[in-house]
């Protein structure tokens, strides 16, 4: 007589994923972040042409290099606000996690080039060393979201090795390789939300979202 092996469970938290990434996606085409990825590509890459410049002219100045970044960062904010809305990191449970993500990468790329500049920058190891926590932060995006931001983890990967075998043009190699990810990831996400259909969500997903839209009010 054959055995038939007892069915398992779905696991919920696959269940509980698989319904967070819908939502994800739901709100990043309703609010174009794709749209905001695009021109956020265009504003790192004119700082990153700016910094190869004042690099290639010998201003190693960290001020002139601190103050492009800071307009970056300040610009970017702005655009995001714009496009997608004042709290969009509040839209959706995933959207707040990735944030996390992404502003920790942040953090450590600054605190990379602090140490740098600390130790003296005979070697300017600190880009690479962008390159490296680039491709962590796209891995941790893909494990969260989607494999295919494996992509752009692996390019990143090879910008970095690109990067320490011309190290006169760093900045514009890691200017370029985050232009085309923000472009391709832009292009996409806009391709998608001009033939998305409505996604229809687990009501315990939907009660979840009540609850964090509330709670980001009485903030």
């Amino acid at each position: 007589m054959t055995m038939i092996a007892p069915k398992r469970p779905a696991n919920p938290l696959l269940r509980w994923k698989t319904e967070l990434v819908a939502d994800l996606e739901r709100v990043a085409l309703r609010d174009r972040w794709g749209l905001a990825l695009m021109i956020l590509g265009w504003s790192h890459l004119a700082t990153f042409v700016a910094c190869q410049v004042l690099h290639s002219i010998g201003d190693r100045r960290n001020v002139h290099y601190l103050g492009l970044w800071a307009l970056e960062f300040a610009t970017n904010i702005w655009v995001i606000r714009r496009v997608a809305g004042r709290r969009w990191f509040c839209t959706t449970p995933l959207a707040g996690v990735l944030t996390r993500v992404w502003a920790t990468f942040l953090i450590l790329s600054f605190n990379a080039a602090t140490l740098n500049s600390l130790t003296g920058f005979s070697i300017e190891w600190f880009k690479a060393v962008w390159a490296t926590l680039s491709t962590f932060g796209f891995a941790t995006t893909a494990y969260l979201v989607n494999p295919w931001y494996f992509v752009p983890a692996v390019q990143m990967y090879f910008t970095g090795l690109l990067m320490v075998l011309t190290p006169n043009w760093q900045y514009l190699i890691y200017g370029v390789s985050w232009w085309a990810t923000f472009q391709g990831i832009g292009l996409i996400l806009e391709r998608r939300r001009h033939r998305a259909k409505p996604i229809e969500f687990e009501p315990a997903v939907l009660e979840l979202r009540a609850v964090e839209e509330a709670l980001a009010d009485r903030r």
